[in-house]
């Protein structure tokens, strides 16, 4: 199955193919895939996604996947 990845700032290096203009790629993955395999697959660390979008609502690391879903990862945010 094929989703939609888009890694935003920091994550960005994580893309299959960061130097690709864009901060979002097309990926295949294996059927039954959650998004805890899409993290694993990128070698994103589990504890830096602090917020998951998937289509648009707030996602799991649990969440199965199915063809054409669409995930925001968002990498903590600091600041003061």
């Amino acid at each position: 199955m094929r989703i939609e990845i888009r890694l935003l700032t920091q994550l960005k290096p994580y893309l299959p193919n960061p130097d690709i203009a864009g901060d979002t790629q097309i990926i295949d993955l294996k059927n039954d895939a959650t998004v805890k395999d899409v993290m694993m697959e990128l070698g994103i660390p589990l504890d830096m996604p602090k917020v998951i979008l998937l289509n648009e609502k707030q996602g799991k690391l649990e969440d199965h996947l199915k063809d054409g879903d669409r995930i925001i990862v968002f990498p903590p945010v600091g600041g003061g």
